[in-house]
């Protein structure tokens, strides 16, 4: 397990999640934002912002306050975005996108995973991720899947359930200006707490994108 040399990480809570605590099981150092932090605070201390699941729902500051979130991108940052519902399509992201009339959800945590782009940096480091690390997950793959989105968000991960059209709106990312936007629907706040070691590599990829010598 491998992360970044001290990225500098804000977390913004949501409807409730353990992001904080498995990302200080890694060894790093979180700061707990509010919403004022949002709306005033200087943002470009950080590398990464992740933003707790359902946080667009909660927290009317967050959605006035969302240009400033771009901005932060646009100048370098990293944002991460877990899953969201209907509320989350109002032009949020950098670019167009929408997880439609009724968003996707795949519920079997045995559902088979394939990696689309198994060379891509973010998923190459600091730990390799592969399809092994979708295995032992709990209770489901992820809520909130994207329906759609504009060519300029790059989808890395495929699974469905039985029956269900490939979902590939689970994990997309987009450079922007100088920075890099991911919306996660896959459920690593189910998978942290017990422990899922392929869900602590995958978060561990994502705070790190800011430093990755290969993505910049």
């Amino acid at each position: 397990m491998k992360t970044a040399p001290d990225p500098r990480i804000a977390f913004l809570p949501g409807t409730g999640d353990d992001v904080p605590r498995a990302l200080e099981d890694l060894g790093l150092t979180v700061k707990i934002l509010s919403a004022s932090d949002i709306e005033t605070g200087n943002l470009n201390d950080y590398d990464a912002i992740v933003l707790g699941v359902r946080a667009y729902a909660v927290s009317a500051q967050l959605r006035s306050a969302n240009a400033r979130l771009l901005n932060y991108v646009k100048d370098g940052g990293v944002l991460i975005v877990q899953y969201n519902l209907q509320n989350f399509d109002d032009n949020y992201g950098p670019y167009p996108f929408s997880l439609g009339s009724n968003p996707q959800k795949v519920v079997d945590e045995t559902s088979a995973v394939k990696i689309l782009d198994p060379n891509n940096p973010v998923l190459t480091w600091p730990n390799k991720i592969t399809e092994a690390d979708f295995r032992g997950w709990e209770e489901e793959r992820g809520h909130g899947f994207m329906e759609i989105w504009d060519q300029h968000y790059k989808p890395l991960v495929e699974t469905h359930d039985p029956d269900q059209k490939p979902q590939r709106g689970g994990l997309l990312l987009a450079r922007y200006g100088r920075g890099t936007y991911i919306y996660d629907a896959f459920a690593l706040y189910r998978q942290l707490p017990a422990g899922v070691p392929g869900a602590y590599r995958i978060l561990a990829n994502l705070v790190s994108v800011g430093k990755n010598p290969e993505w910049k």
